[in-house]
């Protein structure tokens, strides 16, 4: 594994902030040699990416992304223009109930009928249940009630684009067409570096495939055993431990039981019956399918922040959370694989404009009425935060003292009885300013709902304004333009 780099960037501009994790200078360094292996090779060919140059590699569930995502698609393109390699963007098509709904920013009466508010509201395009590779396309009718202008052209948009592929053969290649036209409508005529698709169901077709397959066949138990020690070894990163049942365990594969023509959810695979399945009834999941597009497909992976940067990407805590640490790990101690190509985390935070809604733009953010909150909850504890500065550094002096003491001595309780009541003293001398401090966080959290709403970083770039991404890509191409400069 490479040296540590914890270096990152991140750039704010009026309503947007861009994350690059290594800084864009460090990412050409990171850039692997392309392997000369024969697996390499025709597992790059088998996915049409170029066997002639370094392959750098996103991906996420089909869908009309939120900006995050279209920071490392948007990234992947730029690094790619200033440093001559080729991009590629998996289609995470296996998830079950990806791409099945998507969000967006209502106005909905409120409960006496004399205003509106802003509401979550849903659209759904699938089921929760089976993958998006498993379910047919959709004609869905646009909503009515989008919150701004751009939410509800966005909405007329996002079904107009299903419409034109509702041919389709599945959900999933519905999806990810749609948000390829719509991405292509974004940035116009201008001439960009093409990115190419695969998707991830299209796996099973590839050398790599049937040599990380054929290990779990020859010793299942192994695979499981060191997946479940790689997770435990990184419990921030949300990747659950794979069950076990006597000399039966699950392996991280689903079976592809069901297809658009027969919809329905896939069967998760256990040891006893791997022997029985061919290839092409299996699908890999998460953990194996970037292990596999690391070793084979490509030489740097770009990640979002739930999937983190490797250790060669930087150390820091939030990275070492990322799932595909423990990705790292397993193929390192199952497989005895150190040479997984290096990755990155790029992402982004660009929020819609609300204000033409009444009220928006004074509307608190959540972390002022969490700030709120806890402020008049350590107002009550706290004489100092009262005003009362006497109480509040005799507080202090007691808190100190008591931890000097034994636990459950006599001194250490009289001590507290003692703070006890000086707090409370100091909360009756100034009840008014504590009564202010509480009604002003009742009033700020009253407002939570449309806070979190204002707030949220996940709406579609569908139903963001053509200009705020337009910024969003210029940030991303200065950053490396800049690291090539």
């Amino acid at each position: 594994m490479m040296a540590a780099v914890p270096s990152s960037a991140v750039s704010e501009t009026g309503n947007r902030s861009l994350t690059l994790q290594p800084k864009a200078s460090t990412w050409a360094r990171l850039l692997r040699q392309t392997p000369a292996g024969e697996a390499a090779r025709a597992t790059r060919d088998a996915l049409g990416l170029p066997t002639d140059r370094p392959v750098v590699m996103g991906g996420h569930q089909p869908g009309f992304w939120h900006p995050g995502i279209l920071a490392k698609f948007l990234s992947i393109r730029a690094f790619c223009a200033r440093t001559g390699a080729a991009g590629g963007w998996i289609v995470v098509d296996q998830s079950p109930g990806a791409g099945a709904t998507i969000a967006y920013p209502a106005l909905a009466d409120t409960p006496d009928g004399q205003s509106r508010r802003v509401s979550r509201q849903t659209l759904l395009l699938g089921t929760a249940d089976a993958p998006p590779a498993a379910q047919r396309a959709t004609r869905p009718v646009a909503p009515s009630d989008g919150a701004t202008a751009a939410v509800r052209e966005g909405l007329s948009r996002l079904t107009q684009l299903l419409s034109a592929h509702a041919e389709a053969s599945s959900l999933a290649r519905q999806l990810h067409a749609s948000c390829t036209d719509a991405l292509a409508e974004l940035e116009g005529s201008a001439e960009r570096e093409p990115v190419g698709s695969c998707f991830a169901t299209d796996l099973h077709r590839t050398p790599g495939f049937a040599e990380l397959v054929g290990a779990m066949r020859e010793d299942p138990a192994s695979c499981a055993r060191h997946y479940n020690k790689a997770a435990a070894a990184f419990p921030h990163s949300g990747v659950r431990a794979l069950a076990t049942a006597g000399n039966t365990v699950e392996l991280p594969l689903w079976e592809r039981t069901t297809s658009p023509e027969r919809p329905g959810p896939w069967r998760t695979v256990m040891s006893d019956r791997l022997a029985d399945l061919p290839d092409e009834a299996l699908v890999l999941r998460g953990l194996p399918m970037t292990g596999l597009l690391r070793h084979h497909a490509c030489d740097l992976f770009v990640h979002g922040t739930g999937g983190g940067a490797s250790e060669s990407g930087g150390s820091d805590a939030q990275e070492q959370a990322g799932y595909d640490r423990v990705t790292e790990r397993w193929i390192e101690e199952w497989l005895g694989v150190t040479d997984l190509a290096p990755s990155v985390v790029a992402t982004a935070t660009l929020r819609l404009d609300f204000a033409e809604l009444p009220g928006a733009s004074d509307t608190p953010s959540p972390r002022e009425i969490d700030a709120a909150r806890a402020h008049a909850h350590r107002a009550a504890h706290d004489p100092a935060l009262l005003g009362d500065d006497a109480r509040g550094t005799a507080k202090r002096e007691l808190a100190a003292r008591i931890s000097t003491l034994p636990r459950h001595s006599p001194q250490r309780r009289e001590l507290y009885r003692e703070m006890h009541e000086l707090r409370e003293a100091s909360v009756r001398a100034h009840a008014d300013e504590l009564a202010t401090f509480r009604d002003r966080a009742a009033a700020l959290a009253s407002r939570l709902n449309d806070a979190a709403i204002i707030d949220d970083r996940t709406w579609s770039f569908l139903f963001h304004d053509p200009s705020s991404l337009a910024g969003l890509r210029r940030d991303i191409e200065r950053a490396f333009a800049e690291a090539a400069g």
